[in-house]
Formats: C-alpha cells, sequence, structure tokens
C-alpha cells in the first residue's frame, strides 16, 4: 500500500506542473521574474525614465512608455510599435506603424462606436433589459443575455442577403 501511494505521489507531483498552470514571482531590486511552468520566464523592470521594460528568455523585449503628450507607446525588439492616444473629447485611438488605426468613441446615448481606417464599425450598447448588444456596419448583431441564475447567453444574428 506504502509502494503504490508514493507512486501516486511522484506522478501527481511529475505531473501536476503539466496540467495546471502555475506562476512564481521572484523580487529582485526594482525587477520582478515571473516564471511559468513550461520554464518560461519574463522580468518586468522599470529604467531610469520610468517606461516599463517586459523581457523574456527568448530574448524578447517589450518597452511601454507615455510620451510627452501622455500618449502610450508599446515597442516591441522586432519593430512592431503601438500608440494609444486620447484626444480632448475622450476618444481613444489605437494606431500601429502598418497605418492601421482603430477610434474608440462614446455617443450622445452612451454607446461605444469601435471603427477602424477600413470602414468596419462595431456599437456596443445595452438595451432597456440590461442586455449587451453587439452590432457592425454588416448587419451581424449578437446578443449577450444574462438569465436569472446568472448565467450568460450569447444570441447570433447574421444579416440576410
Amino acid at each position: 500500500m506504502k509502494k503504490i501511494l508514493f507512486i501516486l505521489f511522484t506522478v501527481q507531483s511529475v505531473l501536476a506542473p503539466h496540467i495546471t498552470k502555475s506562476y512564481s514571482v521572484n523580487s529582485i531590486e526594482d525587477s520582478y521574474e515571473y516564471s511559468i511552468v513550461n520554464q518560461e520566464k519574463k522580468t518586468v523592470k522599470k529604467d531610469i525614465l520610468g517606461n516599463t521594460i517586459i523581457e523574456d528568455d527568448n530574448g524578447n523585449k517589450i518597452t511601454i512608455k507615455k510620451d510627452i503628450l501622455g500618449n502610450i507607446i508599446i515597442e516591441g525588439n522586432n519593430g512592431d510599435k503601438i500608440t494609444i492616444k486620447k484626444d480632448i473629447l475622450g476618444n481613444i485611438t489605437i494606431e500601429n506603424n502598418n497605418g492601421n488605426k482603430k477610434t474608440i468613441k462614446e455617443d450622445i446615448l452612451g454607446n461605444t462606436i469601435i471603427e477602424d481606417n477600413n470602414g468596419n464599425r462595431k456599437t456596443v450598447k445595452k438595451d432597456i433589459f440590461g442586455n449587451t448588444i453587439i452590432e457592425d456596419n454588416k448587419g451581424h448583431k449578437q446578443i449577450i443575455k444574462k438569465d436569472i441564475f446568472g448565467n450568460s447567453t450569447i444570441e447570433d444574428y447574421e444579416a440576410v442577403i
């Protein structure tokens, strides 16, 4: 019996990290290291300018910083760059270095509108029953409802052409 229990505990301790994801955090001065079960390690640190730098074992590096205007800039070491801007009306613009652009704004009814530079548009709004409705300019519609038990259901409606 002891031998069987020993084998079960050994197998459990070997397989458990592969079944469940776990993280560990080490604090080294002003840096934090995050280790994931599959032996990936990410280090989060701040430089002297206050920028946040995230590095992993593979040499990938992401820098998150703010410019003079308060825009958030996210840069990768592979040349990718994303800029997040907020204008005086509260509209948020997300733009990358490839020219792709998304604008998130709110209309006078409180609906959230997401537009990109390709002409795609989504509207997120609430109806009188508290359901969330997501519609796009191509006629696709989703309604997210909650029942009395708190379970969410998503209903999809396609445009009939």
